[in-house]
């Protein structure tokens, strides 16, 4: 039985004029709550996360983040960015590991 294709429509101008990349660096430190841990993750340097963060306060109008202590502290705005953002991209590595879709600079997994 074959599925409809989904039907709802997105923004894709602004989806366009968006770099998504920010958002699996913000779903990174949101779930790391620090920029060394969440650089290492991605393996991506410390200025890379720090700069997309700086992009996603001026975007969404809000600090998304405090430190506290040794830890970075989400706002009530990044709670609720998190909690619609992390499943998105779950199911877009979902999509990506069901596929065998290997990542950019590395072979595909061996089935």
């Amino acid at each position: 039985m074959n599925t409809p294709p989904p039907t709802s429509t997105f923004n894709t101008e602004c989806l366009a004029q968006f770099n998504l990349n920010c958002l699996v660096i913000f779903a990174a430190l949101y779930q790391e709550k620090s920029v060394t841990r969440a650089s290492e993750r991605l393996n991506i340097g410390q200025p890379a996360v720090s700069n997309s963060l700086s992009k996603l306060r001026l975007v969404f109008q809000d600090p998304l983040f405090f430190r506290r202590n040794a830890e970075m502290v989400p706002t009530a705005v990044a709670d609720d960015i998190a909690k619609h953002v992390i499943p998105l991209l779950s199911g877009i590595g979902h999509v990506l590991e069901r596929y065998d879709v290997p990542a950019l600079g590395h072979p595909s997994r061996p089935n």
